[in-house]
C-alpha cells in the first residue's frame, strides 16, 4: 500500500476523545508523579503521545505532553520540564514526520527507535552533566542521604527490608529489632547503595535499548491505527503478520548463545552487552509470540477484541509464555503463516540478511 501525504500537525481534531484525553491526563498525573522513575510508565508515554496524535488530533497530543512536561517542572523544576521535553518530543515528531513524508511502516519503525535511543542518550548525559557524576552515581548518592534525613522512618523501611530477606546485618542482628544502631543502620544503607548500583548499571542500558525497540514499534502501530480509523490510507502490516526475517532470526540466536558464553567466561568485559542483547532478544520475540497467536485467532475468525487481550496478556503479564512462542514459530514455523503471507514466491526483503540485490 501506498502511503497518502498527511499532514499530521494540521489534521482536524476530534474534539470529544480530545477533551476526555486532557481531562484523563490531569486525573492521572498525581499518580504517574509517582510512578516516573518505572522504566516501563516511561517508555509507555511516548506511545500513549504518538496514540493520542493519530486517533485524537495535535491538540490532544500537544496538550497532554504540556501537562507532563508542567509536572516534571512543579516535581523537579526547570530542569525537569528540560528532561520531560527531551525524553518526549522528538520521538513523537520524528515519528511523525516519517508518516508524513509517506515512510513504510518497519522503516519508520527503525527511525522511531534510534530517535528515542538517541533521547534518552541525551537525557542521560544531561543528568550526568547536572549531577556532575555518571548518573548511577547520582542515584546512589541521593538514595544514601535520603536515608540519612529519613530518621526513625528509614529505620522502619530498613527492618522492613531485613525481614523480606532483601538486606542483612553482618552481626546477625535480630529481625524483629524496631531500632539500629549507628554501625548497623550504616551496613545496611551501604548494602542497599551498592546493590542499587550494580542493579542500575545493568538494567539503565538494557533499559535504554528495549524502550526505544518498544516505542519504534508500538508508537509506529498505534500512530497508523489512528490515521487508518480515519480513513486515512497509511501503509500499516497487521499485527499477525509480525515475523522477523528468518535470516535475522538465526543472526539473534547466534549472537546471543555468543554473548552468554563470553558472559560466562569473561563477566567484567561482556556480561553488560549480554544483559542488554537479551532484552532486545527477549522484546523481539515476545511480540513474534504474540503475532503467531493472534495469527491462528484470526484464521480462526476471532475477534480483534480477542487479539488485543492477546496482545495485553502476553507483552505484559505473560512475557515468557510469548518467548516461547516467538521462538518456536521462527524455528519451526509451527503456524504455517510464512508461506501463506509472503507467497509462493519469496519476495526480496531488505532486512534479510540473506537478500541479495
Amino acid at each position: 500500500m501506498e502511503n497518502q501525504r498527511i499532514s499530521l500537525f494540521k489534521q482536524k481534531n476530534r474534539w470529544g476523545m480530545t477533551i476526555a484525553s486532557i481531562v484523563l491526563c490531569l486525573v492521572v498525573s498525581p499518580v504517574l508523579g509517582l510512578m516516573l522513575f518505572l522504566p516501563q510508565i516511561a517508555t509507555v508515554l511516548p506511545v500513549v503521545l504518538m496514540a493520542l496524535l493519530g486517533f485524537a488530533g495535535p491538540v490532544s497530543a500537544a496538550a497532554c505532553s504540556a501537562v507532563l512536561i508542567a509536572l516534571c517542572a512543579s516535581l523537579f523544576g526547570v530542569w525537569g520540564a528540560v528532561v520531560a521535553a527531551l525524553f518526549f518530543v522528538p520521538v513523537v515528531i520524528v515519528s511523525a514526520l516519517a508518516v508524513e513524508q509517506g515512510r513504510a511502516f518497519w522503516p519508520s519503525v527503525a527511525v522511531g527507535g534510534v530517535a528515542m535511543f538517541a533521547s534518552m542518550g541525551a537525557v542521560m548525559a544531561l543528568l550526568s552533566f547536572l549531577a556532575g557524576s555518571d548518573i548511577v552515581s547520582a542515584i546512589s548518592q541521593m538514595t544514601r542521604q535520603m536515608f540519612d534525613m529519613s530518621g526513625a522512618l528509614g529505620d522502619s523501611l530498613l527492618s522492613m527490608m531485613m525481614q523480606l530477606g532483601l538486606i542483612t546485618a553482618q552481626d546477625g542482628s535480630s529481625l524483629s529489632m524496631t531500632a539500629l544502631d549507628s554501625a548497623t543502620r550504616e551496613q545496611l544503607v551501604s548494602s542497599i547503595v551498592m546493590m542499587m548500583d550494580s542493579v542500575l548499571r545493568l538494567e539503565i542500558p538494557m533499559q535504554m535499548a528495549t524502550g526505544s525497540v518498544a516505542a519504534g514499534v508500538l508508537g509506529q502501530a498505534v500512530l497508523r491505527r489512528g490515521l487508518l480509523s480515519r480513513g486515512d490510507k497509511v501503509d500499516y502490516p497487521p499485527l499477525r503478520t509480525w515475523m522477523v526475517p528468518s535470516g535475522w532470526g538465526r543472526v539473534l540466536g547466534i549472537t546471543l548463545v555468543a554473548l552468554y558464553l563470553l558472559a560466562m567466561l569473561v563477566p567484567q568485559v561482556s556480561s553488560s552487552m549480554y544483559y542488554v542483547f537479551s532484552g532486545v532478544f527477549e522484546q523481539v520475540f515476545a511480540l513474534q509470540g504474540i503475532a503467531a497467536l493472534c495469527y491462528f485467532l484470526h484464521e480462526r475468525g476471532k475477534s480483534r477484541t480477542l487479539q488485543g487481550v492477546v496482545f495485553v496478556l502476553g507483552y505484559f503479564l505473560l512475557r515468557p509464555p510469548a518467548i516461547l512462542f516467538g521462538i518456536a514459530d521462527q524455528a519451526f514455523d509451527f503456524s504455517h503463516r510464512r508461506a501463506k503471507i509472503q507467497g509462493e514466491k519469496k519476495r526480496l526483503n531488505p532486512f534479510d540478511p540473506r537478500s541479495r540485490s
